[in-house]
């Protein structure tokens, strides 16, 4: 069956292949054409082009990554790319699927998290956050650590001027730049979250390992409970002993997730709810607002502190 399906989307990308007039490889400006998945990925790459090059995001803005299917129009999109930018394989498995498909010597595919250090996946407690089969055996979510997110950066710095050496000056400079904003966001939170009397944050997903690990912080997800089902009474008794053994007044939800599990748990525990980004998305309207990486995350230091 697998196969039929392969075949059927390869026909498929034959067909939008020979319909090539509907995507322009290069621009009128004859800029390098980058795409990128899902949002810190486009910021990442955004923000170390400027206005050397065309960067566009290849999912909806308020499409979750861990739900996409690839379709045979965006692997064009992804063809008719000079350079396609993604978070790594975990995060991504449809990238697999692509690099069967795309010519390297016209496409150029970086998995922007490679060489760094990364940090084992939670597994189930992120297949039921998202109500789906996608678990993680390594944890895809560096960006919340702003100096990874300088890691990978430079990753991205260096495929563009790889690709466009005559623009490296400016690749080189818009990258320092980021990184100098990233280093006064990491400051930021030593000074603010080094404060903290209760170390131990109680999150709905657990997203957050990277952000703890680089804080001193320990990170407690709801794990075992189902976002379709309503926890038992056992499980809500647990989960309600463990919260008050560690002196928990606050569970941070992600506004884009269902949040009517973790309503429940805190409403027996008689806890806060507080939201907590994972920037997984941000929106076409929120974007317009002026909303970008460093402002969710400056949100969600002032979150952190009220723990």
């Amino acid at each position: 069956m697998k196969q039929i399906v392969k075949s059927a989307f390869l026909l498929a990308l034959i067909i939008f292949a020979g319909c090539s007039i509907l995507i322009n490889k290069v621009s009128a400006a004859d800029r390098p054409q980058v795409l990128t998945t899902f949002y810190p990925v486009y910021f990442m790459v955004q923000s170390i082009a400027g206005e050397e090059a065309d960067v566009t995001m290849l999912l909806p803005s308020n499409q979750d990554v861990h739900s996409y299917d690839l379709s045979a129009r965006d692997a064009v999109m992804v063809q008719e790319s000079d350079l396609f930018v993604y978070q790594d394989d975990e995060m991504e498995i449809f990238v697999q699927e692509l690099a069967s498909i795309v010519d390297p010597a016209k496409t150029r595919l970086v998995e922007s998290t490679k060489g760094l250090d990364l940090l084992e996946g939670e597994g189930g407690a992120h297949q039921e956050a998202h109500g789906g089969d996608h678990q993680h055996e390594i944890d895809p979510h560096t960006w919340l650590d702003p100096m990874l997110y300088a890691q990978q950066s430079e990753n991205i710095m260096k495929a563009l001027v790889e690709i466009d050496p005559d623009n490296a000056k400016k690749y080189e400079e818009n990258y320092n730049e980021l990184l100098e904003n990233l280093k006064m966001l990491d400051k930021d939170y030593q000074e603010k979250l080094k404060e903290l009397s209760n170390r131990t944050i109680v999150v709905q997903h657990g997203a957050f390992a990277y952000l703890a690990n680089a804080y001193g912080l320990e990170q407690m997800a709801i794990a075992g409970l189902s976002s379709e089902q309503e926890p038992s009474a056992q499980q809500l008794g647990e989960m309600q002993k463990l919260l008050l053994e560690k002196n928990i007044s606050v569970i941070y939800v992600d506004p884009a997730l269902d949040s009517k599990i973790a309503e429940t748990v805190a409403s027996a525990a008689q806890v806060d709810l507080l939201p907590l980004r994972t920037i997984e998305i941000v929106t076409e309207e929120e974007r317009k607002a002026g909303e970008d990486y460093f402002s969710i995350m400056r949100s969600n230091l002032d979150q952190l502190t009220k723990n």
